[in-house]
């Protein structure tokens, strides 16, 4: 994540900015400070920015009277070494007025800072901020992953082939060269298999002890993980076994049949972060809480523990596949995972969660379900052997 400073008076030329900066994706990946004068912007500059917005009139103090000379006295405090304000990596000159531009332009230039024509009565300007906010993301990036071993391992869930953990593997490799991808496959597993306790856990152990392996095997490296749905119960059985003794940097649960009253410590406390990712509208996992012993819907309610620096619940609208819709720009992975895996960026808190007409029902209808599933399961078996002996 990178620290922004808007230093500007004009209220509406920093929305702009903000709503620029919000519609092309990048508030998870920046941290945005404002002020409105000189005086104001030399407290925010004992701390380090990697860029500055500038106004080129600008006041001393909030309410007086913008001139260009306090913006230049700023800049000379900001590069003399002798003062105590840090320099930030980049700083963008701004301006309404062509001729402030002529007659300033050298000396902000002498000042190492760019300035950029932001009239109120075209918004061509905004092209540049965010060229601008995207080259200092890209050099933090660059940055970052220079000479770090990273492991991204992906799991799949039943009745696919996890073709998304191809996209989402090739779209971190555009931002950083140093993950080595770990593509955890096991074929189509077909549903009735899936509903089957013994079944199921029986391919999940299988691999599982693969997925130990891989981990044991790459301690020395900074382990991020995505497991969708199944995916998120073989995860969950790996680590409940406590055979590996390294730490995960990052472990990303999206879509998960796990029960959300079920305790996920061993996935929490091998990790630095967890993040539960959940689909309001995962209808999914409405039926697998509803028809299928032992299987719940924490990717859609989440988990019923505490948001915490370890672990946090996220809601979002859409369905059980949300997370790996291509045709949406920028997807969801580029948008809430990749600047989690390349930069710095701690975790945003994101609920979208809507109340809906006949919500009591629909929550009702599925708990009912959950307590007589056991029944409709072991119905067939009692009938079986009674007419067996009968």
């Amino acid at each position: 994540m990178i620290k922004i400073l808007i230093v500007d008076d004009n209220i509406k030329r920093t929305d702009l900015i903000l709503s620029e900066v919000k519609s092309h994706g990048l508030l998870d990946r920046v941290s945005i400070t404002v002020c409105n004068s000189a005086d104001a912007a030399r407290l925010e500059l004992l701390s380090l920015f990697d860029l500055m917005f500038l106004d080129v009139l600008l006041p001393k103090k909030s309410d007086g009277i913008p001139q260009a000379t306090h913006s230049l006295n700023l800049l000379e405090d900001i590069y003399n070494p002798a003062k105590k304000y840090l320099k930030p990596n980049l700083t963008v000159g701004l301006t309404a007025e062509l001729q402030d531009i002529g007659e300033y332009k050298e000396k902000f230039e002498e000042r190492f800072a760019i300035v950029i024509p932001a009239s109120m009565n075209s918004t061509d300007w905004l092209k540049k901020i965010v060229y601008s906010i995207e080259g200092v993301l890209g050099h933090e990036q660059k940055v970052i992953s220079h000479n770090i071993d990273k492991l991204l391992v992906t799991v799949h869930g039943i009745r696919t082939y996890g073709k998304w953990q191809k996209s989402l593997q090739e779209s971190i490799h555009k931002y950083s060269r140093d993950f080595e991808p770990v593509e955890m496959k096991y074929g189509f597993f077909d549903l009735i298999s899936f509903s089957v306790p013994y079944l199921r856990d029986r391919k999940a152990d299988k691999i599982a002890t693969r997925l130990v392996s891989i981990l044991n095997g790459n301690k020395d490296k900074n382990i991020y993980i995505v497991a969708h749905s199944y995916g998120t119960y073989i995860l969950s059985r790996a680590l409940s076994r406590k055979e590996f003794s390294g730490k995960i940097k990052l472990t990303i649960l999206c879509g998960s049949p796990i029960r959300h009253g079920d305790n996920i410590d061993h996935i929490v406390n091998s990790s630095e972060l967890t993040i539960n990712e959940c689909g309001v509208s995962d209808y999914v996992l409405m039926m697998a809480r509803a028809l299928v012993i032992g299987m719940g819907d924490a990717g859609r309610i989440g988990f019923s523990r505490e948001n915490s620096r370890k672990f946090i619940n996220r809601f979002h609208a859409g369905g059980h596949s949300l997370y790996f819709v291509e045709s949406e720009k920028p997807t969801f992975y580029e948008k809430h995972w990749i600047p989690l895996f390349t930069t710095d960026s701690p975790p945003t808190y994101i609920d979208n969660r809507t109340g809906f007409i006949g919500e009591d029902f629909v929550d009702l209808t599925i708990k009912l379900f959950g307590f007589v599933k056991p029944i409709i399961y072991l119905a067939p078996i009692y009938f079986g052997v009674n007419y067996l002996i009968g």
